[in-house]
């Protein structure tokens, strides 16, 4: 099975668009890097082959990466809206040495090259999400059809943007000028979700045209996309395992009613499902305005604009001891993994508790940019530059729980699947198994700002080595400001009220053997926050006080220098470009140490009492000086080979450097469970990075291309999470061990690797099969960063979301007006974070897994075409475990998707 898009003979040429600028800083909108193959085919006398389609597309995206003057890869859309993938990450997935992880079903970040300080850009200038989790724009809140194409650089030069460690993402949006004149261009989608069985809409539209007027030409756009998608993500987890202890008496007694005393006994502390719903909605628009007035001026301005929410809800249900020992049944049969970790058996008067919870995320991200040329002379190009970033996001989280006593909890982790049993004495659907509960809200939000300007100047040299000199200056003012009010904790007293009744039979799609179904606090309810609060009797909102907040402002002053030079002569043909940059940051911090005790009430009802907090604050400045050398070496026309060498920053991001950290007394209802907190650490250093890279390139055809490319990286101060215990006593004298998520520099880390890429239209093959195509991509990392654990069977780790081997197998199909794809992603194991809650401080992993997407086009017309695409065919579930696979964790189940797209161009 194989995939593709139709090309046809067409008698009017396409316009072929600028090669790509020697930087790519700024990189040109549309379909750059566009040029002629040095052996082009001949047609047939009097016809103008005009390749289009997914042809088209590979060949476009092809040229950049050979034309470019640094290591890239690119994906361009195929057509107007229309990039292989609707999600970006998921698009991104597709090229060699990118890995992506995923939140509920859907792509959101990615690594490349094994290191996720990936840095992303908007036409060659900062676009981010404010956050106080990232530096960076979230890919899933962009909609696809707004961009013409997305261009990675792997290696830095000196005029790129520095900030990153593994490469640079630059999403490219289309310009009026890119078009002869008037183009309009819709689609309509609609997309069905088999788990959460609904499905939802989607539609976008492009008009542009230009005109010759009085004060020179003038050309405007206007794009828009808005889609809803829905989603629903089932998981199955174990919670933590702890070892036997037997010098401490509670211990030893239960290894003894084991009968393991003396030997290595590992326990899990209980088991948990969790059934989330959600939906996505996406609504994005760019508008650009271009002004040419004279040959040598053109002024480019644009408003691109990214509105993104998304809601989750549902349940989750549990039993366990956090911290605290787990009681074994008395007789009841137990089984163990050689190494002494539990794999079967039956426990007794294990807390349960149930939660429904509601999740929101509303982010809007603005960006205005003004960019102007000039050409004064044939030889001096001079550019300028600025950009304001407005970006806000509003988080919502609010959880009702209810809590009591399981009679027994029997569980099995030895399957693919784990399974477990929760019996209680008045069975687990009846109101009175709910002895406590409790209410949690939490409000928080996050305003980003950037202010940018840059100026750069080239002179291109009209003989000689040296081909052209290029030189610039930047500043950027960067803030975020972020307010949480931390959760309110609202113990609730009396019988538990506002239940329903929730079926679990289909959970899992049927596959898990579970406890049956459940009574829990009303789902319809939750989903409204004022309602929620109105049921249990709650009249206020948390309110947000001044430790609530932390503030970060970064200020970036950046000089570079670049010189770019061109050898024909010598036996072998180079290219390439020397230079260096040098930044100086000034990064300051300010943040709350606020700690919240409860006020117990005679009756025993509990509520919050106000914070004391203690303000911190933090300022660093630091220059770092950047080099980097790129040369290309034209072996043939159609074989070359490259290297690079280059050093690279990549700052902490702000919540990893925001110091605040909030410690709130646990209720009576939640006393049981495991306290989390996290803060980050304003002390943390920038990581360096000094890197090479070396690639083999051979384009035998125009859509026919075979690379292979080694890198090598050595980075020192990497930073990891780690997990610090912090017990805090209360003023009530209750005492609480809080396991604190935060950050630190681990000492080096080194990453290595190879990919090689292979694309090709099997044109020989006779009649219907010479529409054959094919991609394919390998990627081998290999990394190493020392745990955070002192002690333990995991010593070494490779870095947080790298995959040793990732591959992708790409099939083709394109013939008259049929084009076909199918896509198939595998990855193996990973590391999803260097230390998870209560493992005492074991990693957890992600097993290997893969995805199969599909799609098939009908080109009804040369303006109309019909789509239907799958993702998720293969129904893939995710696991992880602790540290070791005798450990598992979560296991997680998404949903497949089916969508029909009509799209419209003319």
């Amino acid at each position: 099975m194989l995939m593709g898009s139709a090309a046809h003979a067409q008698t009017t040429p396409a316009p072929v668009a600028d090669a790509q600028q020697n930087s790519g800083t700024i990189a040109p909108s549309g379909d750059q890097g566009q040029s002629i193959d040095p052996a082009p085919e001949t047609p047939a006398a009097g016809d103008d082959i005009v390749v289009t389609g997914v042809r088209a597309s590979l060949q476009s995206a092809q040229n950049i990466k050979r034309n470019s003057a640094q290591i890239v890869d690119s994906i361009v859309a195929e057509d107007i809206g229309k990039l292989p993938d609707r999600n970006i990450a998921e698009a991104l997935q597709r090229i060699s040495g990118i890995q992506i992880q995923r939140n509920f079903g859907e792509g959101s970040s990615v690594a490349i090259r094994g290191l996720t300080q990936v840095r992303t850009e908007l036409n060659g200038r900062d676009i981010f999400t404010a956050s106080g989790s990232s530096n960076a724009l979230s890919l899933e809140d962009v909609p696809s059809e707004l961009l013409a194409g997305i261009d990675v650089y792997k290696n830095p030069s000196a005029d790129l943007i520095e900030d990153q460690l593994s490469g640079t993402i630059n999403f490219r949006t289309r310009k009026p000028f890119d078009f002869d004149g008037f183009k309009i261009s819709g689609a309509v989608t609609n997309t069905y979700y088999d788990l959460i069985k609904k499905s939802q809409p989607a539609a976008s539209l492009l008009l542009s045209d230009r005109w010759n007027t009085g004060i020179g030409e003038i050309g405007i756009l206007a794009s828009a996309s808005y889609q809803k998608t829905n989603f629903r993500q089932d998981t199955i987890s174990t919670e933590p395992f702890y070892t036997l202890d037997e010098s401490n008496p509670g211990d030893a007694a239960t290894a003894a009613l084991l009968g393991r005393t003396g030997q290595t006994t590992t326990l899990p502390h209980g088991t948990g499902i969790g059934e989330v719903f959600g939906d996505r909605r996406r609504l994005g628009i760019d508008v650009s305005l271009q002004w040419r007035p004279t040959d040598t001026l053109e002024f480019t301005g644009e408003v691109f604009r990214n509105d993104y929410k998304l809601r989750s809800y549902g349940y989750s249900y549990f039993a366990y001891t956090s911290g605290a020992s787990i009681t074994p049944l008395a007789g009841a049969p137990f089984t163990y993994a050689p190494n002494g970790d539990f794999q079967s058996g039956t426990f007794t008067d294990v807390p349960i508790g149930n939660n429904t919870s509601l999740g929101s995320r509303h982010s809007v991200t603005t960006d205005y940019s003004l960019n102007g040329k000039w050409k004064p002379t044939a030889n001096l190009t001079i550019t300028g530059d600025l950009q304001y970033v407005d970006s806000k996001t509003d988080n919502l989280n609010s959880i009702v729980g209810l809590s009591g006593v399981a009679t027994t909890l029997t569980q099995d982790i030895s399957g693919e699947i784990p399974s477990f049993q929760i019996t209680s004495a008045d069975g687990l659907a009846n109101p009175a198994t709910y002895s406590k509960g409790f209410y949690l809200d939490n409000l928080n939000n996050s305003k980003g700002t950037d202010k940018v300007g840059r100026l750069d100047g080239e002179y291109r040299f009209d003989g000689g080595i040296l081909s052209s000199i290029k030189a610039g200056f930047r500043f950027a003012d960067r803030r975020n400001r972020t307010s949480d009010t931390g959760y309110r904790y609202t113990g609730l007293t009396g019988a538990a009220t506002n239940l329903r009744y929730v079926d679990l039979s289909g959970f899992f799609r049927g596959q898990a053997d579970l406890f049956g179904d459940i009574q829990a606090f009303s789902l319809p309810t939750v989903l409204n926050y004022d309602d929620t609060r109105e049921s249990l009797g709650i009249t206020t909102t948390p309110g947000y006080v001044p430790s609530g907040t932390n503030t970060q402002a970064q200020k970036t002053y950046t000089g570079y220098a670049a010189a770019f030079f061109k050898a024909d002569d010598l036996p072998v043909p180079i290219d390439g470009n020397l230079g260096v940059r040098v930044v100086q940051s000034k990064v300051a911090v300010s943040g709350f140490y606020q700690q919240v005790d409860l006020i117990t009430a005679p009756d025993g009802t509990q509520s919050t009492a106000a914070p004391t907090f203690t303000e911190v604050n933090e300022a660093t400045k630091y220059t770092s000086v950047l080099p980097s050398l790129n040369v290309r070496g034209r072996l043939t026309d159609r074989l070359q080979l490259r290297f690079a060498a280059s050093k690279n920053i990549s700052r902490p991001n702000f919540n990893q450097l925001n110091p605040s950290l909030t410690i709130t007394e646990p209720g009576t209802a939640q006393i049981d469970q495991q306290h989390v907190t996290s803060t980050g650490n304003p002390y943390l250093k920038p990581m360096k990075s000094t890197n090479f890279d070396a690639s083999l390139e051979w384009y035998f055809a125009k859509s026919g291309s075979l690379t292979v490319a080694g890198f090598y990286k050595d980075i020192s101060n990497y930073i990891q999470t780690v997990i610090t215990p912090r017990d805090v006593t209360f003023t009530d004298g209750v005492t609480a061990t809080y396991d604190v998520t935060t950050y630190s520099n681990a000492a080096k880390a080194k990453v290595k690797g190879a990919e090689v890429a292979y694309q090709q239209f099997f044109d020989f093959l006779p009649g219907p099969l010479a529409g054959l195509g094919v991609q394919a991509n390998f990627t081998y990392v290999d990394s190493e960063a020392p745990s955070p654990a002192s002690d333990g069977p995991v010593t070494q780790l490779s870095l947080e979301g790298l995959s040793k081997y990732n591959y992708n197998l790409i099939g083709i199909y394109e013939r008259g007006i049929l084009s076909a794809r199918v896509a198939y992603n595998w990855r193996s194991k990973f590391l999803v974070t260097t230390s998870a809650n209560g493992t005492g401080n074991l990693p957890q992993f992600q097993k290997p897994s893969g995805q199969l997407d599909a799609s098939i086009t009908a080109n009804i017309t040369p303006h109309l075409s019909l789509t239907l695409n799958g993702t998720n065919l293969t129904n893939t579930v995710r696991s992880t475990f602790y540290g070791i696979t005798t450990r598992p964790r979560d296991s997680i189940m998404s949903d497949r998707q089916i969508s029909g797209v009509a799209r419209i161009t003319f």
